[in-house]
């Protein structure tokens, strides 16, 4: 059975108490619901695509898709992409004033 080496470059150093990351529960749930958002509000303009595109194609032949819930189908990325993009620049800005706070 071959032996451990003695080379200190082939084991992980333990990390010094003062290097270690100080928690930041505030700022990490903040960007945890930047983020969630920012999925969310991409699945909702997604949909309101779909669902345009399903009220312009199908109108006129399937009386289902006459109504008039499906004409604010269109306002739905009208709403959800300007949130969305919001969020992500909250998201972004977030991000690198944490990262700069820690250097």
């Amino acid at each position: 059975m071959p032996k451990a080496s003695n080379n200190p470059t082939q084991r992980p150093r333990q990390r010094p108490s003062q290097l270690a990351p100080e928690p930041r529960p505030g700022r990490d749930r903040l960007e945890r619901v930047l983020a969630i958002l920012v999925i969310v509000f991409g699945a909702i303009a997604l949909v309101g695509f779909a669902a345009t595109m399903l009220h312009v194609a199908l109108r006129d032949s399937i009386q289902f898709f006459a109504g008039v819930a499906w004409q604010y189908a269109y306002w739905l990325p009208l709403v959800a992409l300007p949130l969305m993009i919001l969020c992500v620049v909250a998201l972004v800005i977030s991000n690198a004033s944490g990262k700069a706070r820690r250097r």
